[in-house]
């Protein structure tokens, strides 16, 4: 399987956590998303949302949100950053706990350096991982 291209991970990169989150609370695979939402075990949809390749239509957000429980918010798609041309994002204070730069060339820079309970970091680790910005432990600058 192809891996996910970056615009991929930023579309889709928070259904893929909340359906994969879904999945290890529950015991469940790709073939009980499908399942849920009418289709047979082969249909290919909960495979593609499960690899953040993909998010449901919403027609089938409605039932997939019945259906687990998660959030109607939670499985839709992200808007891309070219669809914004500026992001003024920076929290006040001494020193920033969180930065959030864009230049000209749609590079993003981020910076965040902050204390979290650990049900909030798992979740916000998690979506690091699934945008590539952290392998094995290392940054891809390393």
């Amino acid at each position: 399987m192809k891996e996910q291209t970056p615009e991929q991970i930023m579309k889709y990169g928070g259904v893929a956590t909340a359906l994969r989150e879904w999945c290890e609370r529950n015991n469940k695979t790709a073939k009980d998303i499908n399942l849920i939402i009418g289709k047979d075990m082969g249909y290919s949809a909960g495979y593609i949302w499960l690899n953040g390749k993909g998010a449901p239509g919403p027609k089938t957000i409605k039932l997939l949100s019945k259906g687990t429980g998660i959030p109607e918010a939670q499985l839709m798609r992200r808007n891309t950053m070219n669809e914004v041309e500026t992001i003024p994002a920076k929290i006040n204070s001494n020193p920033p706990v969180f930065s959030f730069t864009v230049n000209d060339n749609g590079e993003a820079r981020i910076k965040l350096d902050v204390t979290l309970p650990i049900q909030q970091a798992v979740p916000l680790f998690r979506m690091i991982l699934d945008a590539g910005v952290i392998v094995n432990g290392q940054t891809p600058n390393d």
